[in-house]
């Protein structure tokens, strides 16, 4: 009897080591050249740290189940455009894991882009690249306060101008910039995604397409521009690139303030062209 006992015990106490509680590890790894400007989240509470991997260590979790926390990224590449990179991870008690935030994910990534006006002399070097007439419907995806479309409109005569904003503050001034400029029946602001296909049909119509957006939002948008565009459409950029596509040139010019400013230009080809 006393080594039945004694063995009913040994098993209790093994029973309770077993369902002793135990933290996990997280390890989240960020791009290697923005970390100093990278927050990590989990579950909303800041990781602390700068450096390119953070560590967080959950609350002591039973064993044998699992539990899932929200692992959160907010990558600020530069002083204007925020990108947020989610994802879930599934733990249990003990366990080490990484999760790698480094890489891309065009579905689940948000990008944010800080408005930041173009100078109306560099505005209007953009429009004399693509060699705006009369004749030209011009497009501005992301158009802000619209200046890439008044000013070709009103300066050189151009037929139309067609913009979106995801932001419907910006939208209304930019319809209020056009009223005061006295181009509203021939500039036409609407809320819209430049990555949805849908809002970016507009485009379509445009003869020529004036751009100001950072690199990351313009690598995704580009596909979208060159199913939509028409053949001959006159593309051109400042600053920033469209992902793989390739300018056809790229020229450098002295603004007004003293600075230089890039800009890239494009021609949309045929299908049947590269």
């Amino acid at each position: 009897m006393r080594t039945l006992c004694v063995g009913f015990a040994v098993a209790l106490a093994g029973l309770a080591c077993g369902q002793e509680k135990k933290a996990a590890v997280i390890t989240i790894t960020v791009p290697k050249s923005l970390f100093k400007d990278t927050v990590v989240t989990v579950d909303g509470a800041e990781v602390k740290g700068t450096g390119e991997a953070r560590t967080f260590t959950t609350p002591a979790l039973e064993a044998g189940k699992e539990y899932t926390f929200k692992v959160e990224a907010v990558i600020e590449p530069n002083n204007y455009t925020k990108i947020t990179r989610p994802r879930e991870v599934t733990v249990k008690a003990g366990d080490q894991v990484k999760v790698d935030l480094t890489a891309e994910d065009k579905k689940r990534d948000k990008i944010v882009v800080r408005w930041v006006a173009t100078p109306d002399d560099i505005v209007d070097k953009m429009a004399e690249l693509a060699k705006v007439t009369k004749d030209d419907v011009i497009f501005d995806p992301g158009c802000g306060d619209a200046v890439m479309l008044i000013r070709p409109v009103k300066k050189l005569g151009a037929r139309k101008g067609i913009g979106i904003d995801i932001d419907p503050k910006m939208v209304k001034a930019a319809e209020e910039k056009a009223k005061a400029e006295g181009v509203a029946e021939r500039v036409v602001i609407k809320e819209g995604d430049i990555l949805s296909e849908k809002d970016m049909a507009v485009c379509a119509e445009a003869s020529v397409v004036l751009i100001y957006i950072g690199d990351d939002l313009g690598a995704r948008m580009a596909p979208v521009l060159q199913k939509l565009l028409k053949p001959g459409t006159r593309v051109v950029s400042h600053r920033f690139g469209l992902g793989d596509w390739k300018p056809d040139s790229t020229v450098k010019v002295t603004g007004a303030d003293g600075d230089e400013y890039t800009l890239h230009y494009w021609e949309v080809k045929g299908k049947d062209k590269k």
